[in-house]
């Protein structure tokens, strides 16, 4: 609990809006990591913040505005992570490998476990189990995107995609328990990627 008295006493102050809505999420995460996702309420958040209820309904709506944006955040992380390496021009197929990997595991671990029990609340209700899905499309999109740069890939089946962003999200999370480590699940996700892709032509010399 001494983290969430040091970010109510931090929230007395008048903040500007954006950092006001970084400290709401920051508390949060702090509660699901506490206490769990059924502890998570705009209502519990604000006291936890120190701030009234209303400030905490403006920024996100609902309960599950809040998750959204939880885990929208995390979503971008994921792509700035990415995108600071992806992207000039000069990457091979192995390149966008070892990069795709390592972002979506070091992400996970960078996040904390909480970000887990985020995501697994979103299926709670059909606003965020279609903002779910909406996530899942992006990565699949994404895949398609960067893979297909190198390699000649089906038109219309994601089934491969899906099985890439299911081992991601698997490892990941053994990574975040322990149960392998950073390197280790890097290096099988890499395996996965690879072998899958390496059954197309390869338009790389």
């Amino acid at each position: 609990m001494g983290q969430m008295v040091e970010m109510a006493g931090a929230a007395t102050k008048k903040l500007p809006k954006a950092e006001r809505r970084e400290q709401l999420l920051e508390t949060a995460q702090t509660i699901i990591r506490e206490k769990g996702t059924d502890a998570l309420t705009l209502g519990h958040v604000a006291e936890c913040a120190g701030v009234s209820k209303p400030i905490a309904y403006e920024h996100f709506g609902t309960r599950a505005g809040l998750l959204i944006a939880l885990c929208s955040d995390y979503d971008q992380r994921q792509k700035e992570a990415r995108g600071e390496v992806l992207g000039k021009g000069d990457e091979t197929l192995a390149d966008a490998i070892a990069v795709m990997a390592a972002a979506y595991v070091n992400c996970v671990l960078g996040m904390g476990p909480e970000m887990g029990a985020a995501f697994a609340a979103l299926s709670a209700t059909e606003e965020t189990a279609d903002f779910r899905r909406s996530l899942r499309e992006g990565y699949v999109a994404e895949y398609r995107r960067i893979f297909g740069r190198f390699v000649k890939l089906p038109q219309n089946d994601d089934a491969m995609f899906l099985g890439f962003l299911g081992a991601a999200e698997a490892l990941a999370q053994d990574a975040a328990a322990g149960r392998v480590s950073p390197g280790e699940a890097v290096e099988a996700l890499s395996r996965i990627f690879s072998g899958t892709l390496e059954r197309y032509r390869v338009r790389e010399g």
